[in-house]
């Protein structure tokens, strides 16, 4: 039998590599990994156009910055969260904490030197920031049924900050401001303000 990749909407390299169709003489059938690769897939590309790509453009065309440099800043701040993981939460030895503190000021010295260098994405990375955000909210929402809110920990500001960093890095261009909007404030105040005089 001979075997085609699965279609999906939004393909990754991820779940182009683990997914194959195999075709039967009445229909195509995929395996279960084909399914769950396409929706895992699906649920990235959602959670990137619907959660981060709307905020992170809002900055973008606010501050000036580029999506890189915005990936760069996402990269710092949750290496500087693991910092204060390891001060207030105690995780890892000394070596753990030696080797997070020279990654942490070499990601603060390349956001400093060069905030707007292209990066590459990592679609792999990504997918697997996304599964240990949703460990961490599912852990949150169980403690929390059972227990009570017990809070937000330095491990959700590192999600927050590191899947920012990658989303960004999968937009490709920043639209430019919303003109008209400007345009009309502009022309309605030179109209009130030739009234005033």
């Amino acid at each position: 039998m001979p075997s085609l990749p699965c279609r999906n909407v939004y393909s990754s390299p991820c779940s182009a590599a683990i997914s194959r169709c195999v075709i039967s003489e009445e229909r195509p059938t995929c395996h279960l990994t084909c399914y769950g690769a396409a929706m895992i897939s699906r649920l990235d590309h959602w959670i990137g156009t619907r959660l981060f790509h709307p905020p992170i453009i809002w900055l973008c065309q606010r501050t000036g910055m580029t999506q890189f440099a915005v990936a760069r800043y996402g990269w710092m701040l949750a290496a500087w969260t693991l910092v204060m993981r390891i001060g207030f939460e105690g995780i890892g030895g000394w070596i753990f904490s030696a080797l997070i503190l020279v990654v942490t000021l070499i990601e603060t010295w390349r956001a400093a030197v060069m905030p707007n260098a292209p990066t590459r994405r990592s679609d792999g990375l990504r997918i697997i920031i996304l599964l240990f955000a949703a460990f961490d909210l599912g852990w949150l929402v169980v403690v929390s049924a059972r227990h009570g809110f017990p809070g937000f920990r330095w491990g959700h500001a590192w999600d927050l900050f590191a899947l920012t960093a990658e989303y960004a890095k999968t937009i490709r261009t920043i639209p430019p401001r919303n003109v008209r909007a400007r345009a009309g404030r502009s022309t309605q105040s030179s109209v009130s303000g030739g009234r005033a005089k």
